[in-house]
């Protein structure tokens, strides 16, 4: 009996320290379990406190629609029908329709939940022409997709003139499905038909999936602008001869060639766009800028213009009309001399702008460059006063001569040597040439572009 007890005695003590064991290794099992568990809560934790941020920051507005409103009549009158006539089928019903609305609203707001939104537009747009622009709809959701969005944008021309009324246009895009972890493209043409500046009051997405009894609202995040320049014509052949009188005392001035790019005649600051072959360095060493050579080829030519845009103030729809006509014939003139001679690289043309705010362009001879002037063409407008002579003056602190100067205008020829306040002209060109919009003086070197259909 004695060794019995003894084996006895140590398989009790042999189980006990198996379960010591066993107990030990479901501690540190736990303890290990739980620090992981700390350590993923404390990295999830800042991402947390992101969503947050971004949901509070882009909320979206859930309404009743028409059929939503009939759901909830229908609930409350079986309802009320329930509790007067005690019976519990009614109760039941009512909480039926009770569910579908709230299937609708936690379902119609997580689908626009996260969703971003992106427009894309081209380089250049041109009044009167059909240009592409495309919106594309992200969703960042990992597990639920997006059905039946509606993207709505809107634009409106932005008119200096204060008193005219506001220009708005609208379009909606439906997006059948937008998969989670993916985006939708889709694209849509329009034509404008005015020049200056407009700006989209951002892209609103609704959504009434998945029975419509609600209709869910993401507002617009960002608001855009872009500038429409103005409608690039046709020139004429005669329109090389408003070259003659500046090529003939052009030539006179032609030093011998020091480049392969063409005649070097003077140094100019650094524009984007410039070729680096063309940086002067020890120039730019001495004057702590960056400054270009000039070149003009032996075929080359230099043409000095200044738009003049001048309104009289009139009364009268009509009127009113026509004086805008004249305005933007005048400068699709221009843009299209501009955007010729920038294309092609066949010369340098300045361009000096005398309405509302007058600016100068000066040397333009690159694409870059003339996009740029085009830009400030599509937003050029008239003044108030005599802006012509502070285009005048801006252009003799470039020039110190020129010989020859076209004068786009949308008046009659006035005498530049008129005093107007400190407002003086002094006489620094050579030759000079009107050409008024208003008198189809532009008819023989111009055709205007017709309307692009879509």
């Amino acid at each position: 009996m004695k060794p019995s007890k003894q084996v006895s005695i140590e398989m009790e003590t042999r189980l006990s320290s198996e379960s010591t064991s066993s107990t030990t290794r479901m501690d540190h099992g736990e303890s290990r379990r739980s620090w992981l568990h700390a350590v993923t809560s404390a990295i999830q934790r800042p991402y947390r406190a992101l969503n947050s941020v971004k949901i509070s920051a882009t909320p979206v507005s859930i309404r009743l629609t028409r059929e939503g409103f009939q759901v909830v009549f229908m609930a409350a009158f079986v309802l009320l029908g329930a509790v007067l006539r005690d019976v519990n089928l009614l109760i039941v019903l009512a909480g039926a329709l009770l569910g579908l609305l709230l299937i609708q609203w936690r379902v119609c707001g997580k689908t626009l939940h996260g969703l971003t939104t992106q427009r894309r537009l081209p380089r250049s747009m041109s009044a009167r022409r059909s240009f592409e622009i495309e919106l594309s709809i992200s969703n960042p959701k990992r597990w639920l997709g997006s059905w039946l969005i509606l993207a709505q944008d809107r634009m409106v021309f932005l008119s200096r003139n204060e008193t005219a009324t506001p220009v708005s246009q609208g379009i909606g895009l439906l997006y059948p499905s937008i998969p989670p972890k993916s985006s939708r493209v889709q694209k849509y043409r329009c034509i404008v038909e005015r020049r200056g500046k407009y700006q989209f009051l951002g892209i609103e997405l609704t959504t009434r999936f998945p029975m419509g009894l609600m209709r869910g609202i993401l507002p617009p995040k960002s608001v855009e602008s872009f500038i429409v320049q103005p409608l690039i014509g046709r020139l004429l052949p005669s329109w090389g001869g408003l070259f003659d009188v500046h090529n003939s005392s052009a030539k006179q001035r032609r030093t011998k060639s020091t480049s392969d790019e063409g005649d070097f005649f003077g140094l100019r600051a650094y524009r984007a766009g410039d070729s680096p072959r063309w940086i002067h360095w020890r120039s730019s060493a001495r004057r702590d800028e960056l400054v270009v050579k000039q070149f003009q080829r032996e075929d080359s030519r230099e043409l000095v213009v200044l738009l003049d845009l001048f309104r009289t103030p009139q009364s009268g729809k009509e009127v009113v009309d026509a004086i805008a006509n004249h305005e933007d014939l005048a400068v699709e003139f221009v843009a299209t001399i501009v955007s010729q001679m920038a294309s092609s690289n066949c010369g340098v043309i300045t361009v000096a702008i005398a309405d509302a705010e007058p600016v100068i362009a000066s040397r333009v001879q690159s694409r870059s460059q003339g996009s740029g002037l085009l830009d400030r063409l599509g937003v050029a407008t008239h003044g108030e006063g005599e802006e012509i002579f502070a285009a005048l003056r801006l252009l003799e602190k470039d020039f110190r001569r020129i010989e020859h100067l076209i004068v786009v205008s949308t008046r009659p020829r006035i005498d530049l040597l008129q005093q107007n306040g400190e407002s003086g002209a002094v006489v620094f060109w050579r030759s000079l040439t009107w050409l008024d919009a208003a008198a189809d003086d532009l008819t023989k070197y111009f055709a205007r572009g017709e309307q692009q259909t879509p």
